[in-house]
């Protein structure tokens, strides 16, 4: 017998708004998220939704849903003492956020956007979806969605494991160029930016005298003495 390719075995998933629309046999169907994502014009997630009615039995499951075996896009379960079912489709996400690097999409982006056109305007450069894993780490479950469980619920990220732990893989838009040459700024970062390199530097303390070393300080019973804090010899100012 010969072996289908993966991609034939592979399960096709409705695209839509809602449960009701991804039951329309006339739905649009993808394979793959890219494949998803480029029907959509945007980003979009797997959405695993429960069918509203409740079964007595696995064959009358089965009557009112002739595809509920084989095609991967149903499941059968048993809870609260009922037969329900659960449907996978594609499901549009919210606008995502649109940012250089994953924090600030996470913490400050700069706005969001669902195409890549809206996200050009934002960047002022050409965008793409990515995916960036951030590097904070969380015991368990629940202590993630507290922080991040609104991003999680929409599609725009999901949780992943690290190091026993659990962290946050956000998707959004990024600039997209050629590698080794960096995206140019938007024009709210030129602006912040300019706004940084105009401020003046300031110190939290006063700047040491320019004779006195790296390891070296003034004494604080007399600012006459220099003596020596790792290494170095002590002297005095002018002792030369």
């Amino acid at each position: 017998m010969e072996k289908q390719p993966n991609a034939a075995r592979m399960s096709i998933f409705p695209l839509a708004a809602n449960l009701t629309a991804a039951r329309d046999p006339n739905a649009p169907r993808a394979r793959t998220e890219d494949e998803a994502t480029t029907l959509a014009g945007g980003p979009v997630f797997l959405a695993v939704e429960e069918l509203p009615e409740q079964f007595e039995t696995p064959d009358a499951a089965e009557q009112a849903v002739p595809d509920l075996y084989g095609t991967g896009l149903y499941e059968l379960f048993w809870r609260d003492g009922a037969w329900r079912v659960s449907m996978r489709y594609w499901r549009p996400a919210p606008p995502a956020p649109v940012a250089r690097t994953g924090d600030a999409a996470a913490k400050k982006p700069l706005g969001h956007a669902r195409t890549p056109e809206e996200a050009r305007k934002l960047l002022g450069a050409p965008a793409e979806l990515a995916e960036q894993t951030l590097s904070n780490l969380y015991v368990d479950h629940k202590q993630l969605m507290r922080r991040w469980g609104d991003l999680v619920r929409n599609g725009l990220a999901e949780i992943v494991e690290r190091e026993s732990k659990f962290a946050l893989r956000i998707t959004y838009w990024r600039p997209m160029h050629a590698p080794g040459v960096a995206a140019p700024l938007a024009p709210v970062e030129r602006t912040e930016l300019a706004e940084r390199v105009a401020a003046p530097l300031r110190s939290d303390k006063p700047q040491a005298e320019l004779d006195i070393g790296l390891f070296e300080d003034t004494a604080p019973e007399n600012p006459n003495v220099v003596i020596v804090t790792e290494e170095g010899d002590g002297r005095f100012r002018g002792s030369e």
